[in-house]
């Protein structure tokens, strides 16, 4: 009877845990809305993608799903720790277009002439050298190659940016380096999406 209970317990923290990953992930997704954001973007079946702080892959698989089978995404981070678990993801669900990297604080060192895309969400922020980072990708670009950078807006969460950077910090900070602005969709309930060329 106490083994009984005891795996009960074992199968009701379980099952909290899950529902608290699902809940995050649920109210994640309502403030990004993934789907619309790649429609935004232009992410289309085929594409080669490098997603930099691309952390434990909240949004890799989203984008290893619309690339399908004939593209890939090569999930940049940092932090071996958090590639580990895109890794071990991958096995266990058979998912074969994602390749992790493994960056520098300046360099994500994407494979060369590879990418149509370069895409991080939530990331920039936190880079430690933005503008030398933004010029070290130029090699890994295709020609005609966007950058998609996906902040929060602190303007639309109503509270002072924190370690947030505002929609004009963000605009100054790009504009230093090799890239010139396309557009800005700002469709997202909190999020922004800076859309840029290589100038």
């Amino acid at each position: 009877m106490r083994k009984f209970r005891s795996y009960s317990l074992i199968a009701l923290c379980i099952l909290v845990l899950i529902s608290g990953v699902s809940s995050a992930q649920s109210r994640r997704d309502a403030q990004v809305q993934p789907e619309k954001l790649m429609d935004a973007i232009g992410v289309k079946p085929g594409m080669v993608i490098g997603e930099a702080g691309a952390g434990e892959g909240y949004f890799t698989f989203k984008l290893s799903r619309r690339v399908g089978e004939t593209g890939r995404v090569y999930a940049n981070d940092i932090v071996e720790r958090v590639l580990k678990v895109i890794e071990n993801r991958c096995e266990r669900e058979g998912i074969t277009n994602i390749t992790t990297i493994l960056g520098k604080v300046d360099d994500p060192l994407f494979p060369e002439g590879a990418l149509d895309m370069i895409f991080m969400i939530s990331a920039f922020h936190d880079f430690e050298k933005k503008v030398k980072w933004l010029n070290n990708v130029k090699p890994y670009l295709k020609p005609g190659a966007t950058l998609v950078i996906v902040e929060m807006d602190p303007d639309k969460l109503g509270r002072s940016s924190g370690h947030l950077m505002t929609k004009d910090e963000i605009l100054e900070t790009v504009k230093k380096s090799i890239f010139k602005l396309d557009r800005i969709e700002t469709f997202l309930p909190t999020h922004n999406i800076y859309i840029y060329k290589l100038d």
